[in-house]
């Protein structure tokens, strides 16, 4: 298993692995002073894991298993690492890392 950090120069890699079957996991993660926002998709099983916990608090606000993402989630899966995103409640979110797990 080889792991790469996503990024502006290797979309057209990805896109063959995701192509040839060969993506196992990707994962971004982005993070607001109060927020931080996961989301994981298993290639395998054709599934998302969309997860936001409360930094300050330290307790998970939201966790769903979804096939599909929303239009307003799917914003939060395609930012790389340093990319700012904001939301409609104030909040702006760093992507701190995106990366996919593939077979070689």
């Amino acid at each position: 298993m080889k792991k790469i950090e996503k990024n502006k120069n290797n979309y057209a890699f990805i896109n063959e692995l995701y192509e040839n079957n060969k993506v196992l996991f990707e994962h971004t993660i982005l993070e607001s002073d109060k927020l931080s926002y996961s989301i994981s998709y298993f290639a395998k099983k054709d599934i998302y894991d969309v997860l936001i916990k409360d930094k300050i608090n330290s307790r998970t606000i939201n966790y769903e298993a979804r096939k599909k993402l929303s239009g307003s989630t799917l914003k939060y899966f395609a930012p790389i690492k340093g990319d700012v995103i904001s939301d409609n409640f104030g909040n702006t979110f760093k992507c701190i890392t995106h990366y996919i797990e593939y077979e070689s």
